[in-house]
């Protein structure tokens, strides 16, 4: 649910991990061409990204002031970001970082400087074999919107009403590499094609009691799954015809709320 996504991204941020933990990480293929080095804090070098991140977290910005731990996190947290920024060609912002630990990888959350601060991801690092590889969740970021609208034009096409909200994340994308070619060429995945037998969610779906039937509700749960096995998409589903008056305090922030029975005439469960 996007609702618990968001609570588990605000308890990562606030574990900042900014001179709490080291980290003792050095980046992928990086030995000879690392220009900083933490033997000697005068031939430590800040960026200028590194320095608003530091101020960001109420640090000093100047390399002799930070302790090794911080040190340690600070060029963590610009190499991590650097590496997501090749990756899809795409301007990231910092909003919190987890130093790595004996039951837990080192961890970054970001998103994208140019759209929304809500749009939050985590950045995993992990060290297999003396290699840096990353693990991220961006992706999803740009596919559920499309994702929710493609499975929201169906049902309103079906039930005959635009009184219908669709909130969904994504489970698995089978083939990322051609998604993440065009995030990198700045084209946005919109085509049906992108997400036919692709793209697995979990999707909760409410409809307007007002406007729809009990008897059409139950017929769009039949065509629904049809729809879903033509379309070769996996997503587990929920729906909730709800009663008269509610659909328009629903959002994507308090949809968990309108799950009880006091809201709802019908509720069923598609996997």
């Amino acid at each position: 649910m996007k609702i618990v996504k968001k609570i588990m991204i605000i308890g990562t941020v606030l574990i900042i991990g900014i001179g709490v933990c080291g980290c003792g990480m050095k980046k992928n293929n990086s030995n000879e061409s690392k220009n900083i080095t933490l033997k000697n804090k005068s031939e430590l070098v800040l960026n200028e990204r590194q320095k608003e991140i530091l101020e960001e977290v109420g640090l000093p910005t100047e390399a002799e002031e930070l302790d090794s731990s911080q040190q340690e996190a600070i060029i963590a947290i610009d190499e991590m970001l650097t590496e997501i920024e090749k990756k899809y060609n795409t301007s990231f912002s910092y909003a919190g970082y987890i130093a790595p630990g004996p039951l837990e990888h080192e961890q970054l959350t970001a998103y994208p400087t140019e759209g929304s601060s809500g749009d939050r991801f985590t950045v995993t690092r992990i060290k297999e074999n003396g290699e840096y590889v990353y693990e991220d969740g961006y992706i999803n970021i740009v596919i559920e919107p499309v994702f929710e609208e493609y499975v929201l034009k169906y049902c309103e096409g079906e039930l005959g009403t635009d009184s219908v909200k669709v909130y969904s994340i994504i489970t698995r994308i089978k083939d990322e590499d051609s998604i993440i070619a065009n995030i990198k060429n700045g084209v946005v995945p919109l085509k049906e094609e992108d997400i036919d037998f692709n793209i697995s969610g979990d999707s909760c779906i409410f409809i307007d009691g007002e406007k729809v039937t009990e008897e059409a509700y139950d017929t769009f749960l039949t065509s629904y799954k049809n729809w879903m096995e033509k379309h070769g998409i996996d997503n587990s589903s929920q729906f909730v015809l709800l009663k008269g008056g509610n659909i328009g305090n629903v959002t994507e922030y308090n949809y968990t709320d309108y799950l009880s029975t006091e809201y709802y005439l019908c509720r069923d469960f598609q996997n």
